[in-house]
This record gives C-alpha cells, structure tokens and sequence, in this order.
C-alpha cells in the first residue's frame, strides 16, 4: 500500500502548477487633469472610482478635504475650485489608495467599505482582515 501511496502522491505533486513571482497586479489608475481659468476638472473621476470598486463620491469628497477646495461631479469627471497641477492630484489618489484600499495587512487591493454602526470598516476579501478607517 505504501508504494500506492507514494505513486499518488508524485502524480499529484504532478499536478500543482508550479509557483511563479508574479508582477503587482494592482497599479493606481492615472489621473487626467484638465485646468482651465480658476478651475481644474478631473476627467476620469469615475474610471478611477471604478477601478478602485468605490463610490465615486466617495472618492470627490476625499479629493474635496484634501485639496481644501470646493467643487463637484458633473456626470463622469469631478471639477475643483481652483488650479491643482497632475502631481498634486494623482498624489492625493495614491494617499487615498493607501489608506482606503490597500488592505492595511496583506497590501492586496481586494477590499471593501463596509459601515458598522457608525465605525466604517475596510474589510479585506483576500485575507479577511478588517481595520477602521477615518470618515471623509
């Protein structure tokens, strides 16, 4: 029986694939700024929400706080008060990546907001991690 047991094992040893480093499969979408006279429109406000799974306001009023500006979503593209060159807003998306995405434990970006109470939580779906996150 030994034997048996041996041969079934090589054979399914046979059949794990083999493990390969693979490249970060998470990068943070880029932004497209457009600045025209006193106002500076984000244009894929909602391609990056999308790509990040959360709501887009969600994401304005982060970028809103952040600026220190005022501004809003027009459909699709969110436009902010004032001049704020590429650097400065795709820094703040990269800021808001890390602290609302990225799950603080295993740094994968499969997670989501979920309220508990009036405590937000960013629960991991990888490892099954959840931490606080502060209100935007």
């Amino acid at each position: 029986m030994g034997e048996d047991y041996d041969e079934l094992l090589d054979h399914a040893l046979d059949q794990v694939p083999e493990f390969t480093a693979e490249k970060e499969r998470f990068e943070t979408p880029e932004v497209d700024i457009d600045v025209s006279g006193n106002q500076t429109a984000l244009q894929n406000l909602k391609s990056i929400a999308d790509e990040l799974n959360r709501n887009p306001d969600h994401l304005m009023k982060y970028l809103l706080g952040e600026l220190g500006t005022a501004g809003n979503r027009e459909g699709a593209r969110g436009v902010f008060q004032g001049r704020f060159g590429k650097e400065s807003v795709q820094d703040r998306i990269n800021r808001y990546v890390e602290e609302f995405v990225l799950c603080p434990e295993c740094k994968k970006p499969d997670t989501k907001l979920v309220k508990e109470g009036r405590i937000t939580l960013l629960k991991c779906e990888a490892c099954g991690a959840r931490s606080s996150v502060r209100k935007v």
